[in-house]
């Protein structure tokens, strides 16, 4: 069961509180001259999955796209998803809600600081987890495809491994329908944040296989980057279930 809930005061100044810190840490980790920090209150969203609240907060591009533009961009201009080219998605963003004249500015936009910090709970603990998911993570030119790219890491690499009504949602066409974009998030903060997973030998690769249905599992793999201890998503897709003998 899930349900979105009002924000209280005191939580939108706590977690603004933990956006600072978190946001500083990494921006200067990755040596950024300028990062976002922190949001307005109405760029928050609180959800309760399973008896627990859990919140969110990012960028209006990134709320946006999610809870509107990316269903009435896929409606309007169908033919520029599911082709497995990530510039074609951006391009129709772009058309349908304009960024910039130039398309290369515009993706520049869209992958610059455009993201949402999850968390679930508002204290500023060490050992609370906090994941980070962007857009996308970067841009990455697909080996002997001309003019093709791939999302990395990201909402948007997600969405490649979802569908609407068995539409795609990004660059792929995996069939995985869910009811809209906002679930895929629910789903990646359950996965995250209630349901078991396991580290790689190095301690940076963190996996978790959730049930999706009778058949399959979704396998959800973050990237924990050690120096900040924040996470981000690389990708989501389904497996079938091994037999039971």
């Amino acid at each position: 069961m899930i349900q979105r809930k009002p924000l209280e005061y005191n939580e939108y100044r706590m977690l603004q509180e933990r956006a600072k810190i978190i946001s500083t840490a990494l921006g200067r980790h990755e040596s950024k001259n300028l990062v976002k920090v922190t949001f307005p209150i109405t760029n928050y969203r609180k959800i309760g999955i399973n008896n627990h609240d859990f919140y969110y907060a990012g960028t209006n591009i990134f709320l946006g796209i999610v809870e509107e533009v990316l269903l009435d961009t896929r409606k309007m201009f169908p033919k520029n998803f599911g082709n497995g080219n990530a510039v074609s998605v951006l391009h129709a963003l772009n058309k349908n809600r304009f960024l910039h004249t130039r398309l290369k500015d515009a993706i520049r936009i869209y992958g610059n600081e455009n993201f949402i910090w999850i968390y679930d709970n508002i204290n500023n603990d060490e050992e609370n987890k906090i994941l980070r998911l962007d857009l996308f993570r970067k841009l990455d030119k697909i080996p002997h495809k001309k003019r093709k790219w791939d999302f990395t890491g990201g909402l948007f690499h997600a969405l490649k491994h979802f569908s609407i009504d068995g539409e795609a949602l990004s660059t792929g066409t995996d069939l995985n329908d869910v009811p809209n974009i906002e679930h895929v998030i629910y789903l990646i903060i359950k996965a995250f944040f209630q349901d078991a997973g396991n580290f790689d030998a190095g301690g940076t690769i963190y996996t978790v296989l959730s049930n999706l249905n009778d058949n399959y599992n979704l396998k959800f793999i973050f990237y924990f980057e050690k120096n900040t201890g924040v996470y981000f998503i690389k990708t989501i897709h389904k497996i079938r279930k091994k037999l039971q003998l």
